[in-house]
C-alpha cells in the first residue's frame, strides 16, 4: 500500500498535519505544511510526550482541548500516527490565544488552528484506522469510546434525577399525555372542532423547561408542537413536501418573533392550520398513492409550466392511465388541479407578500399577466388587483425586480 499518497490524501481532507512518531518518541516524518513554529507537537515538548505516551486502545485515540480542538492517534507498524491539531469550530480569536499561551506557537507566523467539520473529522480518522487494521467502528462509537457524547452520560442522569426531584418536591407534573394525543389525534383526524376541545381541557401539569430564558422557552415549545402537529397532519394525508415547508415557513416567522404571547398565539395557528388541510383532504372519499405523488410532483413545480406527459413519466405510469384516473378519484382534470393550485398559491402571495402581479404571474409561470388575471377572476371572482386591495396585508404592492 502506497501509504506516503494516502496519507498526503488524508491531510487534504482533514486539513491538518499527519505525524509518524517511532518508539523512541521522535518524529520521523510530517505529512502536511503546518510549520514547526506553529505545531504544539514541536512547540510543547511536554504536551507531545503526553499525547504520544498515551495507552494505545483498540480504537483511534481521541485526545479534546478546548473544548473544540482534537487530536487523533493510533498505530502505526511499529510507529504511531498522530493527526492534529484541528478546530470543529470556527477558529476564533480566543482559541488562537489559547494555542499561543498553553503550547508556545509563535504569533509571528499568524498561526491559524485548521478547521474541519467534526463528522468529517470522525469519519477521515475511521476510515484511516481500517485502512492501517482492518476493523470497523462507527462515529457514534468513536466519540463514546473516548468520552465525547456531547453530555457525559453520567451528566445526562444526574439532569435527569435532578429534573425529576424538583418536580415531585414542586408536585409539578408534566401535560399528561393523554392530552397531547386527543390534540395530534385531532389533527390527524382533520377534526377541528376535536382539536378546540382538547385544547380547552383543564389538567393540573404544565409543559416541560426547555430553556431558562422565557423567550427561548416559548420559541422551543411552539417548535416542538408545530413539528408533532406536521407529523400528525402526514399521518392524516397531508402531503410530506406540503408539511415540511409549512414547518419551515412557522418556524423561521417565529424565530423573528419577540413577543411571548404571539409566538404562543401562532403555535395555535400552525395547529389550526394543519387540522384545515387535513379536514380538506379528508372531504376525498378515494385516496390512492398515484394520486398523491401526482399531486406532490405538481406541489413541488408549481412555478414551472407544468407538462401532464412529464408527470406520468415520473411516477411511471401513461399520460392517459393518470389522465383517467385523477379526473376518476378528484373530480376534475389534471390541469384543471394545476391551475386551482397555482390561483390558491397566487392568493396567498397577494395577501402576504409585496411581489407585483406581473411578477407573481411570471414566477407562477402564466403564459402572460392578462392569461393570470384571466384565471385568477374565473377562479376567485376578483381581478388580482382587487383581491389584494381587499386582503393584502401590505400597503405597497410593488416592487422592483433585481
Amino acid at each position: 500500500m502506497n501509504w506516503k499518497f494516502l496519507l498526503n490524501q488524508w491531510v487534504r481532507i482533514l486539513h491538518c498535519n499527519i505525524y509518524v512518531v517511532n518508539r523512541d518518541y521522535e518524529i520521523e516524518k510530517v505529512y502536511g505544511d503546518l510549520i514547526a513554529e506553529s505545531s504544539p507537537l514541536y512547540m510543547d515538548p511536554e504536551f507531545f510526550m503526553m499525547l504520544v505516551d498515551r495507552k494505545v486502545k483498540e480504537y483511534p485515540d481521541i485526545y479534546c482541548e478546548y473544548n473544540s480542538v482534537l487530536y487523533a492517534s493510533m498505530p502505526f507498524e511499529s510507529k504511531k500516527l498522530v493527526i492534529g491539531p484541528v478546530s470543529i469550530i470556527k477558529p476564533t480569536r480566543e482559541l488562537e490565544k489559547f494555542m499561543t499561551d498553553t503550547h508556545f506557537v509563535s504569533d509571528r507566523v499568524h498561526h491559524q488552528t485548521a478547521f474541519c467539520d467534526m463528522k468529517v473529522f470522525g469519519a477521515g480518522v475511521l476510515a484511516l484506522y481500517h485502512c492501517i487494521s482492518g476493523k470497523e467502528l462507527t462515529i457514534d462509537e468513536l466519540w463514546q469510546k473516548n468520552g465525547l457524547t456531547g453530555i457525559k452520560i453520567g451528566e445526562a442522569r444526574e439532569n435527569v434525577q435532578k429534573v425529576i426531584f424538583h418536580r415531585q418536591e414542586a408536585e409539578l407534573p408534566h401535560n399528561p399525555y393523554d392530552q397531547e394525543k386527543r390534540e395530534l389525534d385531532s389533527i390527524r383526524r382533520g377534526d377541528k372542532e376535536m382539536l378546540r376541545r382538547s385544547l380547552q381541557e383543564t389538567y393540573r401539569g404544565e409543559v416541560g423547561r426547555l430553556s431558562n430564558n422565557e423567550l427561548r422557552q416559548t420559541k422551543n415549545i411552539a417548535i416542538c408542537v408545530i413539528t408533532l402537529a406536521s407529523r400528525a397532519a402526514i399521518d392524516g394525508g397531508l402531503l410530506p413536501e406540503e408539511a415540511f415547508s409549512m414547518v419551515d415557513g412557522y418556524i423561521l416567522k417565529i424565530e423573528e418573533m419577540t413577543n411571548i404571547v404571539k409566538i404562543d398565539a401562532a403555535m395555535r395557528q400552525a395547529e389550526y392550520e394543519f387540522v384545515e388541510q387535513v379536514g380538506r383532504i379528508n372531504v376525498k372519499k378515494e385516496r390512492n398513492e398515484l394520486i398523491e405523488k401526482t399531486k406532490n410532483f405538481i406541489f413541488q413545480n408549481l412555478h414551472s409550466e407544468i407538462v401532464i406527459g412529464e408527470i406520468g413519466h415520473q411516477i411511471g405510469v401513461s399520460t392517459t392511465y393518470l389522465s383517467d384516473l385523477f379526473r376518476r378519484v378528484e373530480g376534475i382534470t389534471i390541469q384543471q388541479y394545476i391551475r386551482r393550485e397555482k390561483i390558491r398559491l397566487a392568493e396567498n402571495l397577494l395577501r402576504y407578500s409585496e411581489y407585483d402581479v406581473k411578477s407573481i404571474a411570471v414566477y407562477l409561470a402564466f403564459c402572460s399577466q392578462s392569461h393570470f388575471g384571466k384565471i385568477f377572476k374565473d377562479q376567485t371572482g376578483l381581478t388580482p388587483t382587487k383581491y389584494r386591495a381587499k386582503f393584502g396585508q401590505f400597503q405597497k404592492t410593488k416592487i422592483h425586480d433585481n
